[in-house]
């Protein structure tokens, strides 16, 4: 009978450990964040204080 218990008792725990991360998965893939757009790179402009490098 003690074997019996703990072997309902370890499944039970082990299916529900197994239910759990099973919800938080598909809860994170179905809401999870969406991929961010890779930010448009600055183009490099000259400030008035600035001149472009000139030849001897």
């Amino acid at each position: 009978m003690p074997l019996v218990l703990c072997f309902t008792v370890f499944a039970s725990v082990s299916f529900g450990v197994l239910a759990a991360y099973v919800a938080v998965l598909g809860i994170l893939s179905t809401f999870g964040r969406a991929p961010q757009p890779e930010p448009a790179r600055p183009q490099l402009q000259l400030v008035p204080t600035q001149t472009p490098a000139s030849g001897d």
